[in-house]
């Protein structure tokens, strides 16, 4: 009977060992990513970037903070499209009678 229970907290000791340390790995490269991310707010020199960031993090629509930077990033560097000059509102060509 002793060498049962000898054998269970072997096991489990054997099992509670890599987990800790998993968890442990996990928490560090959260905090990493936090200090990653923080540095890189404080460089920045528009502040709306660093709230689209958060706001689309928040939302979980980027698993990463570089991939929604990457977004935003994008999103404002491209050219907004040129407002209509040809409007079709008094176009009747076309439309039934």
């Amino acid at each position: 009977m002793e060498l049962l229970i000898i054998i269970g907290i072997v096991i489990f000791v054997v099992w509670l060992i890599p987990t800790l340390h998993n968890i442990r790995r996990r928490d560090q490269e959260k905090t990493d990513k936090r200090i990653a991310f923080a540095k890189w707010a404080n460089e920045q020199q528009d502040p709306h970037i660093v709230s689209m960031v958060q706001n689309l993090l928040r939302e979980k629509r980027f698993t990463t903070w570089e991939e929604a930077v990457k977004y935003v990033e994008q999103t404002l560097n491209k050219p907004s499209p040129e407002p209509h000059t040809h409007v079709h509102a008094n176009d009747k060509e076309g439309t039934p009678s």
